[in-house]
């Protein structure tokens, strides 16, 4: 029987959690270790997912059974971090947007690849099975050639008052914690963007975040797309992909599913399986570490959104569409 990998966490609030949760219902991997700044915060973690509380950064690194770290760290901080994993011989998934900028995502991947460590970018939505069943109707032709997508991502909860609630870490709103996982669905679906146009507006009062953001998107296929995403409206999650011969609809982040001909005049509910995305790439991470498998969501994904995201903060910026060459 194989041993499991042994894997640490850094960052341990609201998704460190998560993804301490999701390796105990994992096969082929166990949490051994945990680090983050305050000491409390990291002694009541290590409490309560039965973990060794490191006493620095460096030192879960290096204290010799970490083979693979968990980063769920400030946006500004992963080009760091899978730097300093990198130099360390341990492997690194860190969570989306994987950087703030493509230089910052390139310098990353560099480093992973010159240490001969795997990276994994936390881009888990796609493997919703409603989303893989939009992936399979795009390929079996049932969609026909996609034309245009739709995604819609709003939570009501505001910016929680942690290091996620200042403009360095969560530029243009909803995009950075939301919209990317639109951005990483379009490219699962849709392929490369090739042009941005991005809108991103402060309106409500108390905060200095945006609070209504949205991206049309122009893909190298020719499709069109749309991204709306807030943290101040009402809860919704849906991807949708328009072909030339059918739709298909992900409603409620992946609870329902629905399917349209372009013959028929109301779409259909399809079934929709259980599935856990978050053991899932944990189980791809392990097994990548382990045996060499491959990674679905690895650098150069992280890099793809990375690069739309950084283009749609400079057409926001400037009133302008921003060609994707240009990152």
């Amino acid at each position: 029987m194989t041993d499991p990998v042994r894997l640490g966490i850094v960052g341990l609030g609201w998704w460190g959690r998560v993804l301490a949760d999701a390796i105990g219902r994992s096969e082929g991997a166990e949490l051994v270790a945990c680090f983050a700044r305050t000491q409390e915060t990291r002694d009541q973690f290590a409490n309560d997912f039965a973990c060794r509380s490191s006493s620095t950064l460096d030192a879960l690194l290096t204290e010799g059974d970490v083979e693979g770290v968990l980063f769920a760290t400030p946006h500004t901080k992963h080009r760091e971090h899978v730097e300093q994993a990198a130099a360390a011989g341990v492997h690194a998934f860190v969570e989306k947007p994987f950087t703030l900028s493509a230089d910052d995502g390139r310098a990353a991947i560099a480093a992973a690849e010159s240490a001969g460590v795997e990276l994994m970018v936390g881009h888990q939505r796609r493997r919703q099975f409603a989303n893989r069943r939009l992936k399979a109707m795009i390929d079996d032709g049932s969609i026909g050639t996609p034309l245009h997508g739709e995604a819609t991502f709003f939570v009501n909860k505001g910016y929680p008052d942690t290091w996620r609630a200042g403009r360095e870490e969560t530029p243009l709103g909803g995009m950075t914690g939301l919209g990317v996982h639109s951005l990483d669905n379009y490219h699962y679906l849709l392929g490369p963007v090739a042009r941005v146009s991005a809108f991103s507006n402060n309106v409500l009062p108390g905060t200095p975040l945006d609070h209504s953001t949205g991206l049309l998107l122009d893909f190298e296929s020719g499709a069109v797309a749309s991204i709306l995403t807030s943290h101040f409206a009402p809860p919704a999650s849906r991807t949708v992909i328009y072909g030339s011969e059918g739709a298909g609809f992900n409603e409620d982040d992946g609870a329902r599913l629905f399917f349209q001909s372009k013959m028929e005049q109301t779409r259909s509910e399809m079934a929709v399986e259980p599935g856990d995305v978050n053991v899932e790439q944990i189980e791809e991470f392990a097994a990548a570490i382990r045996h060499g498998s491959d990674i679905e969501t690895g650098g150069a994904e992280g890099l793809a959104v990375v690069r739309v995201l950084e283009a749609a903060v400079a057409s926001a910026t400037s009133g302008q569409t921003v060609d994707l060459s240009d990152f």
